[in-house]
């Protein structure tokens, strides 16, 4: 009985955070689809371009921009995995407002 209560406050908590984290997928493309892709960056977030001066994701936000303008050449160019990102960061967003939805359909 103390299980299932504690469980069920687990859960409850894991529910509300659906919402913030779709949003802040669904910003993060919007940010990446309104930037300007032929520009420099003006700053990285990312460590190893700090430290190597070399990233594994390095031209990935260039990629989705340019994929969003519906130039898949140049989105290619700048990191072959732009497309599949795209695909997968707007399954989960999809996923999270779902699960925010029938978790919220179900309380009622």
């Amino acid at each position: 009985m103390m299980f299932k209560a504690i469980s069920r406050a687990v859960t409850a908590g894991w529910h509300s955070l659906y919402m913030p984290e779709a949003m802040a997928w669904v910003a993060a493309l919007l940010a990446m689809a309104l930037m300007e892709p032929g520009e420099a960056h003006l700053f990285s977030f990312c460590p190893f371009s700090y430290v190597l001066e070399w990233c594994p994701g390095c031209g990935l936000g260039h990629s989705i921009a340019w994929l969003f303008r519906g130039e898949v050449a140049a989105s290619w160019q700048a990191h072959p995995l732009g497309a599949p990102a795209v695909l997968l960061l707007s399954f989960r967003s999809g996923r999270l407002f779902y699960m925010h939805y029938r978790n919220q359909k179900s309380e009622l």
